[in-house]
């Protein structure tokens, strides 16, 4: 009889009961529960009892398992340490390493990486768990990926690969894989494929550097993957991926014959326009098909009334495209237009909306600066900052689009403290944001109640993690010696791209050492036309040489507009940025990173953030 009772109570201890919340399980149910994802039946059920020492570890894993999957903030390591991991089954050792790792890199990535070198069983022993083994090689890419390891995150995509069963999970697999390598910048692409590496990875990143660089021209990219099937011929990028590279090739790129640019050439707008244009003509005298190309030039003078009959005159006179024009009042008297509905259209600044699927808008815009500023704050591991911006509009639509982001990722904000632009001495509002004057205040309190002097040195409050900064050059170099005057040197700043010249000045920069900042390549790495433009380079300097960026990014990405617009993970690598269209037809842009060291900007590794498709 005793037999037949524990036969009857499967493996573990306690009465049998149908499953439910707060329902009394027996181990077999609580794991079967578990292995079914219903991690609140497990956590709802009461502890099974009289358990065997293998059985009672099982249980605290199984528990601790379905508290992770729930409520991440309720779990602590002291609750990993405690399992012994001997005692668990195979299966459930991997578990445990994923778990434990999932939970260690909110707080320390590189530490969960080290968890992850290699799994906690062989993937011989475990078989029949190929899912496990998948995840793990997520999980590390993901972990890589979050360390700026890049090229090691799409090893691991490659090695997951061969644990996945359907076509639809390697297809997911391939797509996050791609979306990743497509990030990286051809000088690191071309790394991959001249290195000693990874054969697949070669591959992938030898079919990414031809599509970069052929979309815009079909015939030739259909060539060249021709000839990359005979290099790769075990490659396993699968055959629709490849079919569809070509076919939105075909398909979607634009082809336009007759090129109107919409500018105010004369006016206030002129210099501004002139760069623009150089940026234009630069990237058109560039291409191998401009032959085939017409580029005409309209003055647009930059006054709205004249913008409908130029619209009209750029049409009669053939225009298949247009570029500009670039006053937003301007842009949105044509956009208003009837007639502008016919031709795609590439606008050079934003209104509140697009009216129509041919027009598309591209703009420097300072809230795209903030907004990945606020990313890579987050993605560095900071949680609460202090801001200090111009008490001007900048300023405040800088403070808008970073709080947003920030407080999306539920981050919080210390403070906000403005300066006058115009001033030489920013102690008062660093002071304010610093929160020394309450530290002087305390002082005066002190001596005033003691009635003697002593050494007292004030200080700012400890809880700022970092300083998000706008400022220009000018002010930029006074406001970080003032930072360390203050007691402040040692909190980190990260700025936008407003407080670099374009021109390195070892001299004049120095006081701005330790500032992490974001701006385009044009300015900060070595392009495919710096060397043929290095006279613009000597020509324009602050925002003016980043409107030359942005107008030969203008004329490059023509063809690639409906692409990038149908594809949104796919990216264009631009002077002026990585360079994106969002649902709304707008051109999003990332910026590179660099960081001042004895006065001289040096690039700093690029985080790369991914969100893999989940097809499982």
């Amino acid at each position: 009889m005793l037999l037949f009772l524990v036969l009857l109570s499967g493996c573990g201890g306690g009465a049998p009961t149908r499953p439910g919340s707060g329902a009394v399980l027996n181990l077999s149910e609580l794991v079967a529960a578990y292995d079914m994802g219903d991690y609140n039946s497990v956590i709802g059920a009461p502890s099974v009892v009289n358990l065997s020492p293998r059985e009672q570890t099982l249980q605290d894993f199984i528990h601790l398992s379905a508290q992770l999957h729930t409520d991440l903030l309720v779990v602590t390591e002291a609750q990993f340490v405690a399992i012994d991991l001997k005692r668990l089954p195979l299966r459930y050792r991997l578990e445990y390493q994923l778990n434990y790792a999932t939970f260690i890199k909110r707080i320390d990535a590189g530490r969960a990486l080290q968890m992850l070198s290699r799994p906690a069983v062989s993937t011989n022993t475990l078989k029949d768990y190929p899912n496990l083994f998948a995840k793990f090689f997520r999980l590390r890419a993901e972990i890589n990926n979050q360390m700026g390891l890049n090229t090691e995150a799409a090893n691991d995509y490659i090695r997951r690969e061969q644990f996945l069963k359907s076509e639809d999970q390697i297809a997911a697999n391939q797509a996050t894989l791609w979306i990743l390598l497509s990030q990286l910048s051809q000088e690191r692409l071309d790394n991959i494929i001249l290195g000693t590496g990874n054969r697949r990875l070669q591959g992938w990143a030898d079919l990414i550097a031809i599509t970069r660089q052929l979309t815009r021209y079909p015939d030739e990219l259909t060539g060249q993957v021709t000839l990359w099937k005979r290099r790769y011929r075990e490659h396993p990028a699968q055959e629709k991926l490849i079919a569809d590279l070509l076919k939105r090739s075909h398909e979607l790129t634009l082809k336009p014959k007759n090129i109107a640019v919409l500018l105010p050439l004369s006016g206030s707008y002129a210099k501004a326009a002139s760069a623009l244009k150089d940026g234009i003509l630069a990237s058109y005298l560039a291409d191998s098909h401009r032959h085939e190309i017409s580029l005409s030039f309209y003055d647009t003078a930059g006054n709205p009334d004249t913008i409908e009959a130029i619209l009209q005159k750029s049409i009669a006179d053939g225009a298949e495209f247009i570029i500009g024009p670039l006053s937003k009042k301007v842009v949105q008297e044509m956009n208003d237009s009837d007639d502008s509905r016919a031709i795609p259209t590439l606008n050079l600044n934003l209104t509140n909306n697009t009216s129509h699927d041919n027009l598309y808008q591209f703009s420097l815009s300072p809230e795209g600066e903030a907004t990945n500023a606020a990313n890579r704050a987050w993605h560095e591991g900071y949680s609460r900052i202090s801001m200090l911006l111009p008490e001007n509009s900048l300023g405040k639509r800088m403070s808008n689009a970073f709080r947003k982001q920030w407080e999306a990722y539920g981050g919080s904000i210390a403070n906000i403290s403005y300066y006058d632009p115009k001033l030489n001495d920013f102690a008062t509002p660093i002071k304010a944001m610093l929160d020394i004057d309450n530290s002087e205040n305390r002082r005066r309190a002190l001596r005033s109640a003691l009635g003697n002097k002593f050494e007292y040195t004030p200080r700012p409050r400890e809880d700022i993690e970092l300083i998000f900064l706008s400022a220009q050059s000018r002010q930029a170099r006074i406001i970080k010696p003032q930072l360390r005057f203050h007691h402040a040197g040692k909190i980190p700043v990260i700025a936008t791209s407003h407080l670099y010249s374009g021109k390195p000045d070892r001299r004049l920069d120095r006081d701005m050492d330790g500032i992490l900042f974001e701006d385009m390549p044009w300015n900060i790495r070595q392009t495919r036309f710096s060397d043929a433009h290095s006279h613009l380079h000597k020509k324009y300097s602050g925002q003016l040489k980043r409107l030359v960026a942005m107008g030969i990014d203008s004329y490059q990405i023509i063809p690639l507009l409906p692409v990038l617009s149908a594809y949104p993970n796919e990216q264009y690598m631009g002077e002026s940025g990585q360079l994106s269209v969002d649902k709304s037809n707008r051109i999003a842009r990332k910026l590179f990173w660099s960081q001042f060291n004895k006065g001289i900007p040096r690039p700093v590794k690029d985080f790369i953030y991914v969100e893999p498709p989940t097809a499982e």
